[in-house]
């Protein structure tokens, strides 16, 4: 399982280019402010490369959304040592997003954006460490994110909950786990949990629901997993939901409507890790609901039938 919440995490790791603007798929840009910027991004400005590569990457503005667009930007004004551009193009460059997928190249961009300190890059680069088995190094990028010293860096010793990197302190958790120190795991998860890092809350509730690194505790799992599910509808969460609807798990009743329901917007995601399991489960609910009804029926007829010949 923990291979597969690692491949989940990597898929799933906050989508940080660019949103210091708030482009979250949901804010809007003026079309004048979007044709000056892609106007100095023609021209070679470095601020304006980067904002011209996110209005490309999103399509906002009234800019025709193209990533091998955002890519060009992002490229220019990386080799101007724009660090933001610089996170942003190893970004993309890890998952192939406008551009060939590239690792060696993406480790390269973010590392120097990291030693140019943009917080972001600092834990990506962590994440990359980590993809290469470097936990030490993993731990060491992704502690610096934190505000920590890293070198063994413990809970009393890292800042506080409002102070720390979301992001960091998930992926903190994740290398803990991986580690199979669940305790450590938990503190960094509940550190991120606290910020509001869906993922962070996720991987909470399974270790909740598991009783790794603490106590078994099944309703507090569900109160997670619902967490997770209502903020950002996660697929995981949504999953874990409906499962614990279809078995009476977590406090919960017995509930096939309400498991249809979250197996439905589990698939809705469209996430490639839990949403095939979700559509598989809900039709297995399906079938099993159909086949108990036409049994219902049939001994009713049955019943029927005896009570004609009797009376």
């Amino acid at each position: 399982m923990l291979v597969l919440l690692f491949a989940v995490s990597v898929a799933r790791s906050g989508e940080v280019i660019g949103r210091e603007f708030d482009f979250d798929g949901l804010s809007d840009v003026d079309e004048r402010e979007a044709l000056m910027m892609v106007n100095g991004a023609e021209g070679g400005a470095t601020d304006a490369l980067y904002y011209g590569g996110l209005l490309a990457l999103y399509g906002k503005g009234g800019v025709a959304q193209s990533s091998a667009r955002a890519v060009a930007y992002f490229r220019q004004a990386a080799e101007q040592g724009h660090a933001a551009s610089q996170t942003a193009l190893g970004r993309l460059l890890r998952h192939g997003v406008g551009v060939k997928r590239d690792d060696d190249a993406s480790f390269a961009w973010l590392s120097r954006a990291a030693r140019a300190g943009h917080p972001d890059a600092s834990w990506l680069l962590g994440v990359a460490y980590f993809e290469r088995n470097d936990t030490a190094t993993a731990k060491e990028w992704l502690l610096l994110s934190t505000g920590g010293r890293g070198g063994g860096l413990r809970d009393d010793d890292a800042t506080s909950s409002a102070e720390v990197s979301p992001d960091a302190a998930h992926w903190l958790g994740v290398v803990a786990e991986y580690e199979g120190d669940f305790p450590e795991a938990r503190r960094w998860y509940e550190k991120a949990s606290a910020r509001g890092h869906t993922e962070a809350t996720f991987h909470l509730g399974l270790l909740r629901a598991y009783g790794r690194g603490c106590d078994q505790d099944l309703t507090r799992a569900a109160i997670l997993f619902q967490k997770a599910a209502s903020e950002k509808q996660h697929a995981g969460a949504t999953f874990y939901l409906a499962l614990m609807h279809l078995y009476g798990h977590g406090g919960l009743r017995v509930n096939y409507d309400a498991a249809r329901h979250w197996f439905q917007r589990a698939e809705a995601t469209n996430d490639a890790a839990f949403a095939p399991k979700a559509a598989e489960a809900r039709r297995e609910l399906e079938h099993s609901l159909a086949m108990a009804t036409s049994a219902t029926q049939g001994t009713l007829d049955k019943l029927l039938k005896e009570n004609e010949r009797r009376f």
